[in-house]
């Protein structure tokens, strides 16, 4: 029923579909997708509010979901590329772009070809590589930056100096850097200090594989999972009607 009402009036295919097979994309990250589409229009910047998706998720399921696993279905779509985060305000709300099919799906090796076809003639300057690998997540092709581009690139580069505070060191070429520019500034800040309570260096060996485990699984939440929540979540666990033959 729910999956039924997402796609009434939606643009979703059977190559939505195959998508999701191909990147094991789970049924709740799947609508998540379908509702974040609804937001406005592919390719657009919204801010949706996750809360809001899982009130409704509570009145067609009959219960919301809890707030790791959300953040979870979350990362999921980012990590698949189906979404691209602009700007985290805080777990449930962020600036992003639901990304069209056709560029989940690019031709990727076509158009590589074509551009050493047309590129035979120079000699090209290996940093040229570098300048088209970080301008394939800008929205302008132009050499000329927009103040939007400019200020995403302030951003990072304040993280890198952040991150380099504490002696980790993240490389910008490498395209793995890219999940670390998908969380907020103040997540960062969050997960340095915790990296900081869990012993460091001393104790993490590789610090920069370490923190993006940290930002994606939340772990400087751990530590306020104290007795008192452990005693809701227990309590929470069985459901409040017992089966007739219990």
């Amino acid at each position: 029923m729910p999956q039924n009402l997402l796609k009434n009036n939606l643009p979703w295919t059977e190559e939505h579909e195959a998508y999701c097979y191909q990147h094991h994309i789970p049924p709740a990250a799947k609508s998540l997708w379908q509702w974040l589409m609804r937001q406005g229009e592919i390719s657009t910047e919204i801010e949706p509010d996750l809360s809001e998706f899982n009130t409704w998720v509570a009145k067609v399921r009959g219960k919301a979901y809890t707030h790791n696993y959300l953040k979870k279905m979350f990362e999921i779509l980012v990590s698949s590329r189906v979404l691209q985060v602009i700007k985290r305000y805080s777990w449930k709300i962020s600036k992003l772009l639901v990304r069209p099919l056709a560029w989940l799906n690019p031709l990727k090796k076509r158009r590589e070809k074509n551009l050493q076809n047309n590129n035979s003639s120079y000699n090209l300057d290996p940093s040229n590589n570098t300048s088209v690998e970080q301008g394939f997540n800008s929205s302008s092709n132009s050499s000329t930056p927009t103040t939007a581009e400019f200020e995403e690139l302030e951003r990072q580069h304040d993280i890198l100096n952040a991150c380099a505070e504490y002696q980790i060191y993240f490389d910008p070429k490498k395209p793995s850097t890219r999940q670390l520019f998908e969380y907020d500034q103040s997540e960062i800040q969050s997960a340095l200090k915790h990296f900081v309570k869990r012993g460091g260096h001393q104790k993490v060996r590789d610090a920069p594989a370490w923190l993006i485990d940290c930002l994606r699984n939340y772990y400087w939440d751990d530590e306020t999972f104290g007795l008192s929540e452990f005693l809701v979540s227990l309590a929470s666990w069985f459901p409040t009607k017992l089966p007739r033959d219990y």
